[in-house]
């Protein structure tokens, strides 16, 4: 606690503590977050709070840090691409589209999953949470606490994500293309982890859950992308801009 009249000694030793025990706090929260699945929702419901970052936060740091990779991050996943037996039928259907070029489709697509694809996922989440509580209706907890779980579920996936899509920015296909495949293995064990810590469930009702969940959810997430991207194409069909 500062003295009644602090001098700048006392000023600056307050300033870096409170720096410092922030810090702290983030880092130890993002260290249990990524190497130990499920514990900081299990810490949330035993009411261990004052030491950990909220799951909002956790949340909103990686899904940044995600979505400002994949920006520079080489295009990957959707794109539009045409069966056409030459360039010129190619070119003609890219007209009838609305666009100029492959590459101005593709630039369009993008930025319409760039601009959608954060506000999309945060809404997804609370859909994530309800398919947890359905699988796991037995134990008791309440919607909200089923929502610590996905958040911290989220927050974890996006890391992994922001981790492979920065991989690829190096120039070495064999590089990227294997931390891209350690990072969906990765994203696919934590939630079973997660399963098993946060609500004491053997390993194969994790398993068998995680699979049920996960598969709805990422049926929902593939509508969803559709749904950003169609529009851009339909639009410029239909108003010819």
């Amino acid at each position: 606690m500062l003295p009644l009249n602090p001098g700048v000694h006392d000023l600056l030793h307050e300033v870096t503590h409170e720096m410092l025990h922030v810090d702290g706090k983030i880092f130890q929260s993002v260290w249990k977050l990524l190497a130990a699945p499920g514990f900081l929702t299990r810490a949330q419901f035993e009411g261990r709070r004052a030491r950990w970052i909220s799951p909002i936060r956790l949340y909103l740091i990686f899904s940044l840090a995600y979505f400002a990779m994949t920006s520079l991050a080489p295009a990957r996943g959707m794109r539009g691409t045409f069966d056409s037996a030459t360039d010129q039928d190619t070119t003609e259907e890219l007209r009838n589209l609305g666009f100029k070029s492959e590459q101005e489709l593709q630039e369009a697509m993008q930025h319409a999953r760039h601009t959608w694809a954060p506000r999309v996922m945060f809404v997804l989440v609370p859909l994530f949470a309800w398919l947890v509580q359905s699988a796991y209706r037995r134990t008791g907890r309440n919607y909200p606490q089923h929502l610590y779980f996905a958040l911290h579920v989220h927050a974890a996936w996006f890391a992994a994500g922001a981790f492979a899509a920065a991989a690829a920015l190096v120039p070495w296909p064999f590089f990227s293309q294997a931390i891209a495949a350690l990072a969906l293995g990765y994203a696919g064990i934590y939630v079973v982890l997660a399963s098993r810590t946060a609500y004491s469930a053997t390993t194969m009702q994790a398993i068998r859950r995680a699979l049920v969940v996960v598969g709805v959810y990422w049926l929902a997430v593939i509508v969803a992308t559709l749904a950003i991207v169609l529009p851009v194409v339909l639009r410029r069909t239909i108003h010819g801009v």
